[in-house]
Parts: structure tokens; C-alpha cells; sequence
């Protein structure tokens, strides 16, 4: 069974969600209920949930560091949301740049949107710019 994880809008809990449960209905929050805040299979984390999930998942995790004033970011994020639909066996997460300025500054994000790859807790892959779906595909080495 694929899966991806969830961060609480409400409590900041950070939540194991089935991928076809994700999609079939609004998952909640397992500790206080609350809908959790997801976009096709892409969910928005703060960095003390980016590191947990990195070192949970059993495979790759495919994050999107962006900000809402960026106009490529703006662009590329319904192509990302339609490649965490393609890609369910990855974990697709977001960080906001501009909320989470220390985890951008450590991992030298110079640019946005830029995607980095991770598998068991590392950096394998990174991205600077927009992509469409089958760019992220290939990038994924699907």
C-alpha cells in the first residue's frame, strides 16, 4: 500500500495517510480531526516535520521549496500536484521558503522553486525551475 504523510494545519501532528484514502475522501488529523490540508498527494510541511519524514519514508520524498510570490512557483505547482498523482510510490511534500527560512538556508536553496530528492534521509537529486509532470516523472527516474 502507498502512502504519504500529512502535517496538521491545526495541532502540527504529523500524520501516516493511505494514498487511495487521500484520494478517494478528505483524510483528518488522527489526534484532533481536523481535514488535513492536502493537494493531490502533495502536502505542505513545517521543518520539524520535513526531518521526520525524510527519515521515516520508506522511499523517495520529493519536496518543492517555493514561495507564494514566485510566479514560476505559482505555475509549477498544479504540474507537481499532477505528478504526485503519477508518482504514488513517492512522499510529495512543500516548504514554504519565506516560513521556513532556516531549512531553505540549510540546504542552500538559491533559487525558486527548486526541487530536491531524498531517500533514506539523504539528498540524491535536485532541480532548480519549473517543471511539467513528465519532467518531475523523468527527474524521478521513472
Amino acid at each position: 500500500m502507498n502512502t504519504t504523510f500529512a502535517e496538521c494545519p491545526k495541532c502540527r501532528s504529523l500524520n501516516k495517510v493511505s494514498s487511495q484514502k487521500a484520494l478517494e475522501k478528505t483524510p483528518v488529523c488522527g489526534k484532533c480531526g481536523e481535514t488535513l490540508a492536502m493537494h493531490g498527494l502533495v502536502s505542505e510541511v513545517s521543518s520539524a516535520n520535513f526531518k521526520k519524514i525524510i527519515t521515516k519514508a520508506d522511499g523517495l520524498v520529493v519536496v518543492d521549496f517555493w514561495a507564494a510570490w514566485c510566479g514560476p512557483c505559482k505555475s509549477y505547482g498544479p504540474e507537481y500536484q499532477k505528478a504526485s498523482l503519477q508518482n504514488q510510490q513517492a512522499v510529495f511534500l512543500k516548504i514554504n521558503t519565506e516560513a521556513e527560512q532556516q531549512i531553505s538556508a540549510e540546504y542552500g536553496i538559491r533559487g525558486i522553486p527548486c526541487t530536491i530528492v531524498f531517500k533514506n534521509g539523504k539528498e540524491i537529486n535536485r532541480q532548480s525551475g519549473a517543471m511539467s509532470a513528465e519532467q518531475v516523472k523523468s527527474f524521478l527516474g521513472n
